[in-house]
């Protein structure tokens, strides 16, 4: 059987399903795939089913985006994305609720490794789009994504406050990230030191850089490793790959932007660290965050306390400003190692889809180290010099 045949079989197939799906009273249900695009381990299908409702005796239409691995079975091994799919159908199934913030999930099945599928609203029709801006995002879109990062962090502590037992059940039903990957755990000590090289052929301060060679070498466990690892008591559900790519945006009708999360593939127990400085660290120019960090981190905790207080568990013990500021303290290190990486990437410089595979994975991060050439590098080098003067590195130094 042909590839084509075997797809058309199989989208006949999983579209019966969700068409099913919608409820009894459904009629004359027909559908068109409208466009199919590969991104980094999943194949996006978008799908507009028409049909009409017995009840109301009326054409109504859904707009769906069908989600599967890449058939790539051996790029599925090395990302991991069976657990990844496996992730996302929990939260879709067991975590959200109907009446919250999130595309609504039509339909989910887990058959790894390459044949799970998850159909999701595409909320286009709602208004929402990608941000246009992949890093240097203007203030108000970063604020969007706090508030809603607050909201997403305050969920957790609402059900580990309230429904404990049924929170670390689903929390023990995650599996691992993509952060348990050999090959991304390569990736992430061969570019954390890019920032330094730099900083040394700049003449920078001798002292600082040999001790930040010594930690970034081996970056993957002296921080990631650590920082990914829950500290209770502010642990929480936490997105784990809290970007500008993962969030679509809409313009409220009192002209403020609101924006709501997708994607959540490597949903983990984590402290709010994790999520903050990666987006802060891929998605922020250095000169804006000079000025607006602490402002950036307010919003995000006053968003994170209105829900809390609506919820009727806030705790000024657990969950203070301060706390929090804390946490970012330890942890920032956390999202300028993935933005040593994953910048050159995010802005276009760099390709992680079937070069690695084609190419090997030694040879991909030797190139990888120098995408962007010294823009990049002077963007990570004046990263670190930021946290450095912000007071962030002094447990390293």
């Amino acid at each position: 059987m042909s590839y084509d045949e075997d797809f058309q079989k199989w989208i006949k197939n999983i579209m019966s399903k969700i068409i099913e799906s919608f409820g009894p009273n459904i009629d004359e249900a027909r559908y068109e795939i409208t466009e199919s695009i590969d991104i980094f381990m999943s194949t996006i299908h978008y799908v507009c089913v028409k049909f009409k409702n017995r009840l109301t005796n009326q054409n109504e239409e859904h707009s769906i985006i069908l989600k599967r691995p890449r058939q790539l079975e051996m790029w599925t091994q090395m990302i991991g994305s069976d657990q990844q799919f496996r992730n996302e159908i929990l939260f879709y199934r067991i975590y959200v609720g109907s009446d919250e913030n999130f595309p609504r999930c039509f339909y989910a099945d887990e058959k790894p490794p390459i044949d799970s599928v998850i159909a999701l609203e595409n909320i286009s029709k709602r208004g929402y789009c990608p941000c246009t801006y992949k890093y240097n995002a203007p203030l108000e879109y970063t604020l969007a994504a706090m508030r809603e990062i607050g909201r997403f962090h305050g969920k957790g502590y609402v059900m580990k406050e309230l429904q404990k037992e049924k929170f670390f059940d689903i929390v023990r039903q995650f599996q691992g990230t993509k952060y348990d990957n050999l090959e991304v755990k390569f990736i992430i000590n061969s570019q954390a030191t890019r920032a330094v090289d730099y900083l040394r052929s700049h003449n920078h301060n001798a002292a600082f850089c040999d001790k930040m060679e010594a930690l970034l070498s081996n970056a993957f466990n002296e921080v990631i490793n650590k920082i990914l690892k829950p500290v209770e008591p502010l642990a929480t559900m936490c997105h784990g790959d809290f970007t500008l790519s993962n969030m679509l945006f809409k313009r409220d009708d009192d002209g403020q932007q609101r924006a709501m999360l997708i994607d959540f593939a490597i949903c983990s127990y984590s402290t709010p660290v994790v999520d903050l400085s990666t987006y802060i660290s891929l998605c922020y120019r250095n000169e804006m965050m000079k000025d607006k960090f602490f402002d950036i981190m307010r919003v995000y905790h006053d968003a994170l306390k209105d829900y809390l207080l609506e919820a009727g568990v806030w705790n000024v013990d657990k969950y203070s400003y301060d706390v929090f500021l804390d946490d970012y303290k330890r942890g920032s290190l956390f999202g300028f190692i993935i933005a040593s990486f994953f910048l050159p990437i995010s802005m276009g410089y760099a390709d992680v889809n079937e070069q690695i595979l084609e190419i090997g994975i030694i040879k991909y991060c030797r190139r990888l180290k120098h995408k962007g050439g010294d823009e990049i590098s002077k963007i990570l080098a004046d990263m670190l010099l930021h946290l450095r003067d912000l007071g962030f590195l002094k447990d390293f130094l």
